[in-house]
């Protein structure tokens, strides 16, 4: 067979294998074999996004027990304003190395085959939004980043969904790095950060519309406590949080049946995460 003849044969046949096979791929994250569109492997699908365990209801953090908060938010630390957040991953292993790459190397173009798997989370987790709001970056450190990564996922979610975006928070003070910083000095380091500005054309879209807001990461929540005021004090009726990861708390013993008598039995342990 002459080589433009086996050319064409083999043209032909991965023409036909793309329209009667499933289209072959390796998982995002560890490039193990995956079929069938899928943008992950199982391993992966349970180590990092752990369909198994609850979400806090309120911070969106992965929880090990079976209680429906988490101790910050039953004791009063958890993000305020919000109806809800929740996260789609542990912020950990290949997981937390992915969003770093994006944010921290310049490769956003990563997130383009996240968006079938992240809108069917979000829609199973959260009820439909009339708009979809970004968490916004300064000026600043958007041009020296070159790209919001909070704005890019949203995009993606508009794409796939077909929500709309809303634009009009904008970050209008740059902030210290928030690492290392106790919750209580993340809000301080946040106040009037974010603010609406936005034609009254804008601002009448955002009267009485149930909101996702929109970031990579959550570790107190302060971020999307603050927007979510802002978004609210500008005529938002809901705001309800969606993150690519989280941290997790580990399962609790505790035996609240004995809480009557003041006694509380078992240990708590809670992993903590870095967001940079």
């Amino acid at each position: 067979m002459s080589g433009s003849i086996f050319s064409l044969w083999q043209d032909i046949k991965d023409l036909a294998r793309s329209l009667l096979y499933d289209k072959e791929s390796a998982c995002l994250l560890c490039e193990t074999h995956v079929s069938g569109g899928q943008v992950f492997c199982d391993d992966c699908k349970q180590t990092y996004f752990r369909p198994d365990l609850n979400r806090c209801s309120h911070c969106g953090k992965l929880l090990e027990s079976q209680h429906t908060e988490c101790e910050d938010c039953v004791a009063g630390r958890g993000p305020k304003g919000m109806e809800q957040a929740v996260a789609w991953g542990h912020y950990t292993g290949a997981w937390r190395e992915f969003i770093q790459n994006v944010k921290f190397k310049s490769q956003p173009y990563l997130l383009k085959q996240l968006g079938p798997p992240l809108g069917d989370f979000a829609l199973r987790h959260l009820p439909p939004p009339h708009w979809i709001v970004p968490v916004p970056l300064h000026d600043e450190r958007l041009g020296e980043r070159g790209f919001n990564q909070a704005a890019a996922m949203a995009s993606l979610l508009h794409w796939e969904l077909g929500i709309p975006l809303w634009e009009g928070l904008h970050r209008v003070q740059p902030t210290a790095p928030q690492v290392g910083l106790s919750r209580k000095e993340r809000l301080h380091n946040l106040e009037s950060v974010f603010q609406i500005v936005s034609s009254s054309r804008g601002l009448k879209q955002i009267q009485g519309a149930r909101v996702w807001l929109i970031d990579d990461v959550t570790t107190t929540g302060a971020t999307l406590e603050h927007c979510a005021k802002v978004l609210k004090r500008g005529g938002a009726a809901q705001v309800y949080g969606l993150v690519l990861a989280a941290g997790l708390e580990k399962g609790q013993k505790k035996d609240y049946s004995a809480s009557e008598f003041g006694v509380i039995i078992g240990s708590d342990r809670r992993e903590s995460v870095t967001i940079f």
